[in-house]
């Protein structure tokens, strides 16, 4: 058997619940569903919502210069976040794997005889993003060399607009430097 209570209704009982019927349990999942309200008060009921006496919410009063500089370098630092995983694939482990492999990379190409147990991470990939050690490295190394000059670009424009935030004397400038940040776009 169904059960109701203002602003809800279970399958189950509940304290403060009223015993409905199937129909009107029914009645209130669509009522719920269309933004009705369930009440028991003076007996089951799905109606409209009632205004509120006062229906103007209080304004939120406007941040702080300070508190808008904050809330914009924040703004900032995520956006260029998303900007970098454009790029790179996220998480703090998959960061180690690329700084691993750039390293592993580097030494490979300065390495007279590089044997391939000294290169995990490279020959993981052998077969897979080339095939051969050396084939992989170069391509790693290149990968790295993009990624440099893109994050370069990144890192730059997240700097100079979060210094820009903070040396704006009002509002209306902080929001201006903010949208003045141009993120480098991606090439093909």
């Amino acid at each position: 058997m169904p059960y109701a209570a203002n602003g809800k209704v279970a399958t189950d009982p509940f304290p403060g619940a009223l015993e409905i019927t199937n129909e009107q349990y029914a009645a209130a999942i669509d009522g719920m569903i269309n933004g009705l309200v369930v009440s028991i008060d003076g007996g089951f009921g799905v109606h409209q919502p009632e205004s509120p006496e006062n229906p103007e919410e209080p304004t939120p009063p406007e941040p702080t210069l300070e508190e808008l500089k904050v809330q914009l370098r924040s703004a900032l630092d995520a956006a260029a976040e998303f900007e970098r995983l454009k790029y790179i694939t996220p998480g703090a482990g998959q960061a180690m794997t690329y700084q691993a492999k750039a390293a592993e990379a580097k030494a490979f190409v300065a390495s007279e005889d590089p044997q391939p147990s000294d290169f995990p991470m490279l020959s993981a990939e052998v077969g897979i993003t080339a095939d051969s050690l050396a084939e992989v490295a170069q391509i790693v190394v290149a990968a790295y060399a993009q990624w440099q000059m893109i994050g370069a670009e990144i890192e730059s424009a997240r700097l100079g607009g979060k210094a820009a935030i903070a040396s704006a004397e009002d509002a209306d400038a902080a929001q201006a430097a903010y949208d003045a940040v141009i993120w480098p776009a991606p090439t093909t």
